[in-house]
């Protein structure tokens, strides 16, 4: 493992033409979508090598059919492998699903966050190739937790169980968050080549969506069920509690809440990169 590839992560339609851009440009790029130098100074020598389209999180943001092959066709222009991204699952998603996956090009990764996605692909899509997604990767994210408290927050993937589960539904990649608390070992004993997401982690997840519940009223106002208008697209929220200095900024999107990488963090993962334990890195294609 040398350089870590770069994904760019979307739930829609990006201007991709940057991705080939001088490594200046693309800094900017990324200092534009994060607000952070360092960051951008750090990713822009990469040069992206993959598109992760859809979504980990929400079952609304699955992409349509028509949708999936602009992306893909997108993605070849920009010389960029597309790679699906699929939540957890219910009767709806399994169906668009069905719809989806033929569309696909053989090889072609899918990041599953659901154990019967997984087990679909490995009986029915035998020319795709399953990713186990971060959703599935339980760990302790949480930014209000003490160090002390917590301890060393690590992934659990490397035991024999996982390993065989990752086997029998032909899974030989994984996607993971930076621990709140990380240090090398957590980076150095992964079963698999792994990707791991940034400046950002996903903390939970729910079916309520809290933008799209704001111009309800009554008791449906924080129902699930309702019709999504992908106010999440549009609008996020910061989460914080007064007084209280929890380890790293969160904010709220969707159905899901996420927390900024600390410099902490941040560090871990670079150093993890120069020791060669990243396979891939992957970052929002646009601001959270």
């Amino acid at each position: 493992m040398n350089t870590p590839e770069l994904a760019v992560a979307a739930c829609h339609a990006l201007d991709l033409a940057w991705t080939a851009a001088a490594t200046a440009e693309r800094a900017e790029h990324w200092q534009r979508l994060h607000g952070d130098a360092e960051l951008a100074t750090w990713l822009a020598p990469l040069q992206p090598t993959h598109l992760y389209f859809g979504s980990e999180f929400c079952e609304h943001l699955l992409p349509s059919a028509r949708a999936l092959r602009e992306a893909l066709s997108q993605a070849k222009s920009a010389g960029l492998r597309l790679v699906l991204l699929t939540p957890v699952a219910s009767p709806e998603v399994l169906t668009q699903l069905d719809v989806l996956l033929p569309t696909l090009p053989a090889g072609s990764e899918v990041v599953v966050n659901d154990w019967g996605v997984a087990h679909e692909l490995a009986s029915r899509f035998g020319d795709l190739r399953p990713v186990a997604g971060r959703v599935l990767c339980r760990m302790t994210k949480d930014p209000r937790i003490d160090a002390g408290w917590a301890g060393r927050c690590g992934h659990g993937l490397a035991a024999p169980t996982m390993h065989a589960l990752f086997s029998r539904l032909g899974i030989r990649r994984l996607e993971i968050d930076v621990p709140l608390f990380a240090d090398e070992e957590v980076f150095a004993d992964l079963p698999l080549p792994a990707a791991v997401h940034l400046p950002y982690v996903y903390v939970a997840k729910g079916r309520m969506c809290r933008a799209g519940s704001l111009s309800v009223t009554g008791t449906e106002r924080f129902a699930v069920g309702r019709r999504c208008q992908k106010e999440c697209l549009r609008f996020s929220a910061l989460a914080s509690r007064p007084g209280r200095a929890d380890v790293a900024a969160s904010v709220q999107l969707g159905n899901t809440l996420f927390s900024r990488h600390s410099a902490a963090m941040a560090s871990s993962l670079r150093q993890a990169v120069d020791s060669k334990r990243v396979a891939r890195l992957v970052v929002p294609g646009a601001p959270l």
